[in-house]
């Protein structure tokens, strides 16, 4: 295996692979979703589409799943509160009433309810990335508070990581919703080819999924960002305090300057928002789901 990684066609080897595993996953998804009385739906070329977009919700979140062992912390816990999260989301997607209740429930709630059942677990990787790395800042918090000793290169190296970590949960979170948006327009697309009124699934329904999808991924990541960047500004401070007699040299602020901008302390959250392809996104794709032919 060492020979093969260490040869020039190791790339092709690794995409063939995925391209593999992206193709399996589509067809059992559809194999799953077209069992039973669903069958006449699965046969339908829209349905065939869905099935792929939600086996791209697996394929680009599996990287994901190595890095959480960093955090020191037993990975059942997270994964037991986003367990509890889910069926809280479940709850409430059934509970607040919903335009597919009103489809046979032979055709669409089953289908339906595995959509999100396959949403959810393929954000975990994303959303249990994000409470580890906070879970690395609050033990970055309680080195700067003097409780625990560790190196000044220690605790920028985390926070670095961090923050390469949050980048990548941030942008697989964000195509996840987005791929999830675009799923629930084909399924209604798919719906309708097989004779479901329009009225039972209303376009409108979709811009409500993004908006509901796109504000839960807020609220998982922001209060994440808030706690980096906090100890990134105390750390800069630990290492470069105001001098006694509030006069800083033109070292100080160059040193200063330098390790803000290795930490990238400028950073805002529309900044990361936008180089993750924009937690926006699945916005913008409901809006083009709702107002484009194909999907009405």
């Amino acid at each position: 295996m060492t020979r093969l990684r260490k040869h020039w066609l190791w790339p092709l080897v690794i995409s063939v692979l995925a391209l593999g595993a992206f193709a399996g996953l589509g067809l059992l998804t559809r194999a799953v979703l077209g069992s039973r009385s669903n069958k006449a739906l699965a046969d339908t070329a829209e349905f065939g589409v869905w099935s792929v977009l939600i086996a791209f919700l697996f394929a680009h979140s599996l990287p994901l799943t190595g890095w959480h062992r960093l955090a020191g912390v037993a990975v059942w816990k997270p994964a037991l509160a986003y367990a509890i999260f889910a069926v809280i989301l479940f709850a409430f997607q059934w509970k607040t009433g919903s335009p597919i209740g009103d489809l046979k429930p032979t055709t669409a709630i089953g289908i339906s309810r595995t959509l999100l059942g396959l949403g959810l677990i393929a954000a975990a990787p994303s959303v249990l990335g994000l409470w580890l790395s906070h879970t690395r800042l609050r033990r970055i918090s309680r080195v700067l508070d003097g409780e625990e000793r560790a190196q000044a290169s220690d605790v920028l190296g985390e926070l670095l990581e961090c923050k390469r970590a949050n980048g990548i949960c941030l942008t697989a979170l964000a195509l996840i919703v987005s791929a999830a948006v675009i799923d629930a327009g084909a399924q209604r697309r798919a719906f309708l080819a097989t004779g479901t009124p329009k009225q039972s699934f209303p376009p409108e329904s979709v811009l409500l999924y993004g908006a509901l999808f796109t504000a839960i991924s807020l609220l998982l990541y922001v209060p994440v960002f808030l706690a980096w960047k906090t100890r990134c500004l105390r750390l800069v401070d630990e290492l470069y305090p105001v001098p006694p007699d509030a006069r800083p040299t033109e070292e100080w602020l160059a040193g200063r300057a330098r390790l803000a901008q290795l930490l990238g302390t400028d950073t805002t959250v529309g900044k990361t928002v936008t180089t993750a392809f924009g937690i926006l996104a699945p916005l913008a794709v409901s809006v083009l789901a709702v107002v484009l032919p194909g999907l009405k």
